[in-house]
């Protein structure tokens, strides 16, 4: 754009780009037709205050262009990067997550019965142990018995 336009005359080009009567344009900025009549015959510049309104209401409008007359007349937009990707790599390590807890809850809850198996192994090693004593025991006790009997029946 031209710099040696006015501020006066950039106004009258949002108008015109926006393709808006005059009443249209004044309705939307929220003031009257004769200060746009007056900013458009150069009699007036436009307000702190009306500037702000086009700025706000035309937020394509860039406002370094609006005030000085530099750069492009569209603001730049920043245009966010596709995160598409990630999000898809996000949800797909959240399945495998909750694949992998699953899994783990289910090797938690056999560890727990082996544990309980464990134990009631190694309580039944100690019955078959004391059980192993006492048989031990009543072997021993019988062959006294019975080297008992055969020195009696000498």
């Amino acid at each position: 754009m031209n710099t040696s336009d006015t501020i006066n005359q950039r106004v009258l080009k949002v108008m015109a780009l926006k393709q808006l009567s005059r009443s249209a344009f004044v309705a939307i900025l929220e003031t009257s037709l004769p200060v746009l009549t007056h900013i458009s015959t150069g009699r007036n510049k436009p307000g702190l205050e009306l500037i702000q309104k086009l700025i706000e209401k035309f937020p394509d409008v860039s406002p370094d262009w609006l005030l000085t007359g530099r750069g492009s007349m569209h603001r730049e937009l920043h245009v966010l990067p596709s995160l598409e990707t990630e999000l898809n790599q996000l949800n797909s390590l959240k399945a495998e997550i909750k694949t992998q807890i699953k899994a783990i809850s289910q090797i938690e809850q056999y560890h727990r019965i082996l544990l309980k198996e464990i134990n009631y192994l190694s309580e039944l090693q100690i019955i078959i142990n004391n059980n192993n004593q006492v048989s031990n025991q009543h072997l021993q006790d019988l062959e006294n018995i019975q080297l008992s009997i055969k020195q009696k029946m000498k």
